[in-house]
C-alpha cells in the first residue's frame, strides 16, 4: 500500500508532461486547399463504381459476376390451374405503385414475390389436389430452397410451406 501511495506523484508528474506537449495535428492540417478537387475525384469514382455494379450481388461465398438463376428441371412446370396473378389483399392486385407485398404472380416454370423470384427445381408428390415442388428461391441478394404445396379451390389459393401457409385470391 505504502509503495502505490509513494508512486502516485510519479503518476501526475508523468500525466502533467504528457499534457503539456504541442498539439499532435500539424499545423498546416487544416489547410483545406485542393479539397474541392478530392471530393470531385472521390465522387466521380463513386459514381463509376455505381454505374458498373449489379442490382442483385452474387450470393454469398461465391465469385460470380453475374447471377446464375436455378433452372427448371426438364418436365418441371407448374400446372396451368395454379399459374396468374394472386393477391393476399385486394389490394395486392391494383397498385400501380409496386407496393404490392402480398402479389404473387405464378408462370410456368417460375414465381415472383414482392422481394424475390422463385424457380421450380423439383417436382414433389401431391394428392392429386395439389402440386408440389422445390424451388430455388433469389432475392435481395441472397439464394436458398423451398418446398411449396399450392392446392386451389375456386379462386382461393393456399401457398403452404415449412414456415407456414399463405391464402391468396385470383387477381381480375
Amino acid at each position: 500500500m505504502k509503495a502505490v501511495l509513494a508512486a502516485l506523484p510519479l503518476v501526475f508528474m508523468l500525466g502533467a508532461v504528457a499534457c503539456s506537449k504541442a498539439d499532435p495535428v500539424a499545423e498546416d492540417a487544416e489547410n483545406a486547399a485542393g479539397l474541392e478537387q478530392v471530393v470531385e475525384s472521390a465522387n466521380a469514382t463513386a459514381e463509376a463504381v455505381h454505374d458498373q455494379a449489379d442490382e442483385t450481388p452474387p450470393a454469398p461465398g461465391t465469385n460470380q459476376s453475374e447471377p446464375v438463376l436455378a433452372q427448371p428441371t426438364p418436365g418441371g412446370v407448374i400446372p396451368a390451374l395454379y399459374q396468374g396473378r394472386w393477391g393476399m389483399v385486394p389490394a395486392d392486385c391494383t397498385s400501380k405503385r409496386g407496393d404490392a407485398k402480398g402479389l404473387m404472380t405464378i408462370g410456368d416454370t417460375s414465381i415472383k414475390f414482392y422481394e424475390s423470384t422463385a424457380t421450380l427445381t423439383e417436382r414433389r408428390p401431391a394428392i392429386a389436389t395439389s402440386f408440389s415442388g422445390l424451388f430455388a428461391f433469389r432475392g435481395e441478394g441472397q439464394a436458398w430452397e423451398k418446398v411449396m404445396t399450392f392446392t386451389r379451390t375456386g379462386d382461393s389459393l393456399k401457398r403452404a410451406e415449412k414456415d407456414g401457409s399463405y391464402t391468396y385470391r385470383r387477381c381480375a
